[in-house]
């Protein structure tokens, strides 16, 4: 989560893409931020 989150002081242009497309996934997938949802606190949703 920290690193889908904060950007790390070294990161290069490639791995700001990575990081965004992480977050465009789960901004725009209900099966990608269900998963993050139940894998961040364990408990499924439903």
């Amino acid at each position: 989560m920290t690193t889908m989150l904060h950007r790390a002081p070294d990161a290069t242009s490639f791995d700001d893409g990575l990081q965004l497309a992480g977050l465009d996934r789960i901004a725009s997938s209900r099966a990608a931020g269900t998963d993050l949802a139940e894998g961040y606190t364990g408990f499924p949703i439903g």
